[in-house]
C-alpha cells in the first residue's frame, strides 16, 4: 500500500494544518447545528476530500462521545472497508451530466439503512454541466432531513452563485513547512526509516506545500530503508548546493565564466530543470538577506521574473538547454548593461556635485558684491540721470567691481570645453573683474587685447563662464 494512503488521516487529530477548519466543524457536530450542504474548496491535495470522509463517519459514528470518529464501531470499520453505501462518493469529471445529478436526487429520497445520514460526497464538483447544476440546485434547496452534501472542488469560479450561496463554505490552506516536516517525521517513525536532515529538507522544498507530494517523494527515495542526500543526488542527477551558490554568484556578477559551467551541467547529464528549481531557493534566501539589510533587489526580480517566463517557454521547447542558455545570456547581458548605467550615473553626479560646489561658491562670491555700499547719483549730476517713460527719476548705482573673481576656475572651465592652449595662456595673465553684469577682462598689451577679440573666441570664454552658472552675464574685454 502507498504510504500517503497508509497515512491518509482518518480522523480529525490527524488532519494536518487545518484548524479553523476541524475547530468549526467539531463545534457543529457537538452542538448539532449541522447544514444539510457544505462546500470544502481552494488548493489540491490539502485533504479536502480526506476531511470529507471524517465529517461523514464523524456524524454518524456510534461512539463519537468525544465528537471524533471511534473508527471501531461498525459505521466505521464498514466504511474503511468500503462495505458502507449509505456514504457516497461521487467523481464529478466522470459523472457531469444531468442524468448522474437525477439518479442522485431519486436514491436520495430513501432512507440510510444503517446510518443517521446519508452522505454524498461530490469530488471535483465544478466539473458537473450547467443542466446537472440546476438539476443538484433544487435538491440543495430541499433536501431531505437525512442527506447532507460535501461538495470538494479546486476551482471555485467556476461554481455557480446559485450553488455557492446555499453551502457553508470552508477555505483550505497549504500545509505550512513545519507541519509537513512533522508528518514526514511522523511517517519515518512509524516505518522505521532512517532520513537526514538534508534529505528532509528537500523534501520539503520540491513539495510546493502539497503533502501529497511530500509523501510521494519520500516513497520514492528510500532505499534499504534509509533515504540519504548522496543517494538523491546521484539518483536524480542533483547538483550540490556550493555548485549552485557559485552558479549564482557569476550569473548575479554577470561573469563569462557562467557559460562554461553551464557547459559542465549539461556534459554531466544533469537534470537542468531541478538544477534551476533548486536555484530558484538559492535566489530566494539572497533576497530575504538584501531585503533585512534594505539594498537593492531589482536584480533579483528581474531574475525571478525571467526564470518564470523561461520555464513556461522549455514546455514548447525543441531543446530545453537551449532555452536556459539563451536565458542566461539575457540576463548576464541586461545585468552588465545596469551596471554601466550605475557606473555613468555616478559619474554624472559626482560632476554635478562639483558644479554645484562651485556654483555655490561664485554665487557667494556675487552676493557679496551685492552687499556692498550702492552710492546714488546726485539728482543735481544731469548727465548721470535717466528717465523712464513717465518723466520720472531713476536712481543709478554707480559701477562696483570686484577682482574677487577666481580666474583660475575658470581657465580650468576653458580648458573642460577644449579651449586653445595660447587663449588660456592669455587669459592668466589677464586682470578679472565682476562688474555687475558683466565680466570684465584687462589685458595688458594691446596685442594681446587684438589677439583675443574675435567674434570665435568671445564665444567660447562666454560659454566656459555659462558653464560657471553665469548664464545671463556678459563678456568684456579691455
Amino acid at each position: 500500500m502507498s504510504l500517503y494512503i497508509k497515512y491518509r488521516p482518518q480522523d480529525f487529530d490527524n488532519l494536518v494544518w487545518q484548524d479553523f477548519i476541524r475547530n468549526t466543524l467539531k463545534n457543529s457536530i457537538i452542538n448539532n447545528s449541522l447544514v444539510w450542504a457544505y462546500l470544502f474548496c481552494w488548493p489540491r491535495w490539502t485533504w479536502k476530500t480526506s476531511t470529507a470522509r471524517i465529517f461523514a463517519k464523524s456524524i454518524n459514528c456510534l461512539d463519537n462521545s468525544n465528537w471524533n470518529p471511534c473508527l471501531k464501531c461498525s459505521i466505521c470499520t464498514d466504511f474503511l472497508d468500503e462495505k458502507l453505501i449509505d456514504i457516497i462518493e461521487i467523481d464529478a469529471a466522470s459523472h457531469t451530466w444531468v442524468d448522474n445529478i437525477r439518479d442522485l436526487i431519486q436514491k436520495a429520497q430513501y432512507n440510510p439503512t444503517k446510518t443517521k445520514y446519508k452522505v454524498y460526497i461530490i469530488d471535483e464538483v465544478h466539473m458537473l454541466s450547467k443542466w446537472a447544476f440546476n438539476a443538484l440546485l433544487k435538491i440543495l434547496e430541499e433536501p431531505p432531513t437525512h442527506v447532507k452534501f460535501v461538495l470538494a472542488t479546486t476551482e471555485t469560479h467556476k461554481v455557480p452563485e446559485t450553488i455557492l450561496s446555499r453551502c457553508q463554505r470552508y477555505d483550505f490552506k497549504k500545509i505550512g513547512n513545519i507541519d509537513i516536516k512533522n508528518r514526514l517525521e511522523f511517517i519515518a517513525k512509524s516505518e522505521k526509516i532512517k532520513i537526514d536532515s538534508e534529505s528532509l529538507e528537500y523534501i520539503i522544498k520540491n513539495s510546493w506545500w502539497w503533502l501529497r507530494n511530500a509523501i510521494s517523494l519520500f516513497e520514492q527515495f528510500i532505499t534499504d530503508w534509509v533515504i540519504s542526500f548522496d543517494n538523491i543526488i546521484q539518483n536524480i542527477w542533483l547538483v550540490s548546493k556550493e555548485k549552485i551558490e557559485n552558479f549564482y554568484n557569476l550569473l548575479i556578477t554577470w561573469d563569462k565564466e557562467i557559460i562554461i559551467e553551464f557547459e559542465k551541467l549539461i556534459d554531466n547529464w544533469t537534470n537542468i530543470k531541478l538544477f534551476f528549481k533548486e536555484l530558484i531557493f538559492t535566489i530566494k534566501e539572497d533576497w530575504i538577506i538584501k531585503i533585512k539589510s534594505n539594498s537593492d533587489i531589482s536584480k533579483i526580480i528581474y531574475i525571478l521574473e525571467n526564470l518564470d517566463d523561461v520555464f513556461i517557454k522549455t514546455k514548447n521547447s525543441l531543446d530545453e538547454n537551449t532555452t536556459f542558455l539563451i536565458w542566461i545570456l539575457k540576463i548576464i547581458n541586461t545585468i552588465r548593461y545596469w551596471e554601466n548605467l550605475i557606473v555613468n550615473e555616478k559619474k554624472i553626479l559626482n560632476k554635478k556635485n562639483t558644479k554645484e560646489s562651485k556654483k555655490e561658491n561664485l554665487i557667494e562670491q556675487k552676493e557679496k558684491l551685492e552687499k556692498k555700499e550702492v552710492d546714488i547719483v546726485s539728482n543735481e549730476d544731469i548727465s548721470d540721470i535717466f528717465w523712464n517713460k513717465e518723466d520720472k527719476v531713476v536712481e543709478v548705482k554707480k559701477e562696483n567691481t570686484s577682482s574677487d573673481f577666481d580666474l583660475n576656475l575658470y581657465i580650468n572651465e576653458l580648458k573642460k570645453i577644449w579651449a586653445k592652449w595660447w587663449l588660456t595662456m592669455w587669459i592668466r595673465g589677464s586682470l578679472a573683474n565682476l562688474v555687475w553684469s558683466n565680466l570684465e577682462l584687462k589685458f595688458k598689451t594691446k596685442f594681446a587685447l587684438k589677439t583675443i577679440n574675435t567674434s570665435e573666441n568671445i564665444q567660447v570664454l562666454k560659454q566656459a563662464f555659462e558653464n560657471m552658472w553665469f548664464s545671463d552675464w556678459d563678456i568684456i574685454l579691455s
